[in-house]
């Protein structure tokens, strides 16, 4: 240090940088503040990451069991779209939400990637997994460049607009829904069967049957 102090009328949270050692050793107490929140907010952004890691497997069971996958493909959405209002709108912790948002993503893994076999020819299914493997990562591709630049729209802050676009998506998540089990209703249930009427289907495939798919296959 060339002076034995320094005095900043206009200092704010981003003039520090807690990695320079000018920083670090003068406003030790808020560095120290600092990295304590940001470990703390690297664990709670890990819960539904973790809460889907631990109940993917069971959810799977469960689901290979009781069917129902159109149903709770549009109820996983409902579940989102309620966690991304709450976190936009509520000043609380988002401890519950995020629990909420682990168990909404688990129940769409345990739904959506067995209902591809059930819908495709198989002669098709590795298309089809192609084809949803592309859509997601278009959307892992597309999705950050809007979400900054609603960042940047909002003054540098992630809630509430992030988050009510969030909220948005998962609305249209619900209507999607909604009108896929509309459509597995009219075309035999094979979405929302249990593990018996699954067998079923995979006699017919056997006998050549025609299957309902989403695919726009030729």
């Amino acid at each position: 240090f060339h002076n034995q102090s320094y005095d900043y009328s206009n200092l704010t949270a981003s003039d520090v940088d807690c990695s320079d050692a000018f920083w670090k050793e003068c406003t030790s107490d808020y560095c120290a503040k600092q990295n304590a929140a940001t470990e703390h907010a690297g664990k709670v952004m890990s819960i539904p990451y973790l809460i889907s890691a631990i109940s993917s497997p069971p959810l799977g069971f469960l689901v290979d069991k009781i069917g129902r996958r159109a149903k709770i493909a549009a109820l996983a959405s409902f579940l989102l779209f309620i966690v991304h209002f709450t976190l936009a709108v509520s000043p609380a912790s988002p401890i519950l939400p995020l629990v909420g948002q682990g168990i909404a993503y688990s129940f769409y893994a345990a739904v959506i990637w067995p209902s591809v076999p059930l819908t495709v020819e198989k002669r098709y299914t590795g298309t089809a997994f192609g084809v949803i493997t592309s859509v997601q990562n278009i959307g892992l591709s597309i999705f950050p460049l809007i979400i900054a630049a609603i960042y940047s729209a909002s003054d540098n802050r992630y809630i509430p607009n992030v988050e009510l676009f969030f909220t948005a998506c998962a609305g249209v998540g619900v209507l999607l829904g909604l009108i896929l089990n509309r459509l597995d209703r009219r075309h035999g249930g094979k979405l929302n069967g249990t593990t018996i009427d699954e067998r079923e289907v995979d006699e017919n495939r056997d006998e050549g049957d025609e299957y309902f798919s989403p695919l726009p296959i030729s």
